[in-house]
C-alpha cells in the first residue's frame, strides 16, 4: 500500500512540479487509513496566481469499495494566499472530507456544491467542480496504473450562480462569468449572476 501511494506521489506530484515548479509547504490530511496531501505551489513569473493542489485524495476508497479518481486543484491570487495560508488549507482538507464523507463519489467536472459556512470569510460560500482552465491539457488527468484521475479545478462561487448553474447549466454560467472584470479566481469579486 506504501509503495502505490509513493508511485501515486511520484506520478501526481512530478506533472504539477513540470508545470508549476517547486511546492512551498506540504500539509497532510489523516484519517482512518486514508491519507491526502496538500501542496502549496507559489506563483510562476509569468502570474500571479498561488495553486494548491492534493496528492492521494484519488487513493482513498469510499464504502462501497469504489476508488475516488479526483484531485483537487484551488487557484487564488498570490495577494490572497499570503493573508489567509491556513484558513485555505484548512478549506481545502474540508472540501476532501466533504467528498469522501457526504459526496460519497467521485467529484466530477460540473459538479457544484451549495453554500457552505465552512468557506473562508468573504469568499463566495459554494463551489463548482470544473476542468482545470487555464492549465496545460497534460494536468486534466493522470494515469496510476489502471486508474483515471481527473484533476478538477475547485471555483468558488455564489449562492445566486450556484442557482443559475442548477437551473440553466454551467454554459449559462460562463456566459455570465465572460463578463466579469476579475477572474474566477478572484475571491473577492462580485457575482456575475
Amino acid at each position: 500500500m506504501e509503495l502505490e501511494y509513493d508511485i501515486r506521489r511520484t506520478i501526481i506530484l512530478g506533472a504539477y512540479m513540470d508545470h508549476w515548479g517547486m511546492p512551498k509547504t506540504r500539509n497532510l490530511l489523516t484519517r482512518d487509513s486514508r491519507r491526502v496531501e496538500l501542496y502549496s505551489f507559489p506563483p510562476l513569473p509569468k502570474d500571479n496566481v498561488h495553486r494548491f493542489a492534493t496528492v492521494g485524495l484519488s487513493s482513498c476508497i469510499f464504502e462501497d469499495g469504489r476508488s475516488c479518481n479526483a484531485e483537487l486543484l484551488l487557484t487564488l491570487p498570490d495577494a490572497v494566499t499570503s493573508e489567509q495560508p491556513d484558513t485555505i488549507i484548512n478549506y481545502v482538507f474540508d472540501i476532501a472530507s466533504y467528498v469522501l464523507e457526504s459526496l460519497r463519489r467521485s467529484p466530477k467536472s460540473e459538479d457544484v456544491v451549495p453554500e457552505s459556512q465552512l468557506a473562508p470569510e468573504g469568499w463566495p460560500k459554494a463551489i463548482l467542480f470544473d476542468e482545470p482552465r487555464g492549465e496545460p491539457e497534460s494536468l486534466e488527468s493522470f494515469h496510476v496504473g489502471a486508474q483515471h484521475v481527473n484533476l478538477l479545478w475547485l471555483v468558488p462561487i455564489f449562492g445566486s450562480e450556484y442557482s443559475l448553474i442548477k437551473t440553466e447549466g454551467v454554459a449559462a454560467f460562463d456566459r455570465a462569468a465572460e463578463k466579469l472584470e476579475f477572474s474566477l479566481v478572484e475571491v473577492r469579486r462580485s457575482p456575475c449572476a
